[in-house]
């Protein structure tokens, strides 16, 4: 027969192992509804630099994260030349890195441009697109100095 000390660890260690699962749902919940990305999570996947001058190179960051319990094989794409992404060959399971993203600006002409990069995720049998934006407006050198 279990003494009264035993009894309470089983049902403590239980508790911890609820509320573990139980922070882990609203975790997922919450990715769900705020985070970009379709299976991985990605933070700052949708970024506006706001007013830039043309020649100016943007820098943003965005955190991958997988929350799988499977690793993945990655490439990427960009839709143009002027942008950069340098981006691991493989993501760990629950493991995550950050992915510095840089545009050229250099030849834009005025007024709004949206630039892409995409995150080719592989594993045994499925691809998939994970996409970041950086939006920004080119303006007059002159006009931003005003």
């Amino acid at each position: 027969m279990p003494n009264h000390r035993t009894r309470r660890l089983r049902i403590a260690g239980k508790g911890v192992l609820f509320g573990l699962g139980l922070l882990w749902l609203i975790l997922i919940g919450f990715a769900e509804r705020r985070l970009e990305g379709d299976r991985l999570w990605l933070w700052g996947a949708d970024y506006d630099a706001g007013e830039v001058s043309a020649g100016k190179v943007i820098e943003h960051t965005v955190w991958v994260f997988n929350p799988t319990m499977r690793g993945f094989h990655l490439s990427r794409e960009a839709t143009c030349g002027c942008m950069v992404a340098e981006v691991p060959s493989s993501v760990s399971p629950l493991s995550g890195f950050f992915l510095r993203v840089q545009v050229d600006t250099t030849g834009y002409r005025s007024g709004q441009h949206t630039q892409q990069v995409w995150l080719i995720v592989r594993d045994e049998s499925h691809s998939w697109r994970e996409t970041i934006r950086v939006r920004f407006s080119v303006v007059e050198r002159s006009a931003k100095n005003r």
